[in-house]
């Protein structure tokens, strides 16, 4: 009987350790310059819902009772599924009619790993000479 137990125990622990070698999902974050005291922020769009998408603001320091301060936006992207997609991201007061100034756009693969390339990039909008970020995939 134990002849039979000690093999099947063996198999088990071989096919879960066999599962350990997935990759985990990979995360991009693009950090920029934002400042909410204009009514302006990025927004994130995409052409297939490729990514989960969350944002952190983070203002500069500065001097005690200054307003209108700006910081950096950082948002952080984790893939859901597999595929290519195009993320924008567009620097605007969200209200309706509100102003835009600038987009950054993203060209992203996904692998059925979860694991993230980026394919292209570049800047349009007001400020022409806004460098695109490069994103920084974790």
């Amino acid at each position: 009987m134990k002849k039979l137990i000690i093999p099947a125990l063996a198999a088990v622990l071989i096919f879960t350790a066999c599962g350990k070698d997935t990759p985990k999902p990979q995360t991009v974050s693009i950090t920029l310059d934002s400042n909410p005291t204009t009514g302006f922020s990025w927004q994130v769009a995409q052409s297939e819902e490729l990514f989960s998408v969350e944002t952190n603001y983070v203002e500069d320091e500065h001097e005690e009772d200054l307003v209108g301060v700006g910081g950096k936006e950082t948002i952080t992207l984790t893939p859901l599924k597999a595929g290519k997609t195009e993320v924008t991201l567009t620097y605007a007061r969200p209200w309706e009619g509100g102003e835009q100034a600038d987009q950054i756009i993203y060209v992203f693969n996904i692998d059925k790993n979860l694991q993230v390339e980026t394919v292209d990039s570049y800047s349009m909008g007001v400020n022409e000479t806004l460098p695109t970020p490069e994103p920084v995939i974790n």
